[in-house]
């Protein structure tokens, strides 16, 4: 199965076009599917990657939280229209 998105979880999430923080249309179509593709998505946590594996809480106590919600994509899917319903396994 291929990886249709991929990111760096070295790199800050805010420098990645494939990442964004919120859903808006005028957020760019990263990639494109047709129905019944397989694929996978690469993400990042919650606060694009401000909260690391090194078991302190620091990073917690700081995260900035105007910096959170990070999301993979938008991926569109050639011939969907506003409206359709899309089925989607995870």
């Amino acid at each position: 199965m291929d990886t249709l998105i991929k990111v760096d979880l070295a790199a800050p999430a805010n420098q990645q076009d494939v990442l964004h923080n919120r859903w808006h249309p005028d957020v760019p179509i990263v990639a494109w599917v047709k129905p019944g593709d397989e694929f996978r998505i690469q993400c990042v946590d919650w606060t694009g990657g401000q909260i690391k594996n090194d078991d302190s809480a620091t990073d917690v106590k700081v995260v900035d939280l105007s910096k959170v919600h990070y999301l993979s994509g938008p991926v569109g899917v050639v011939g969907a229209e506003p409206g359709d319903l899309l089925v989607v396994d995870i």
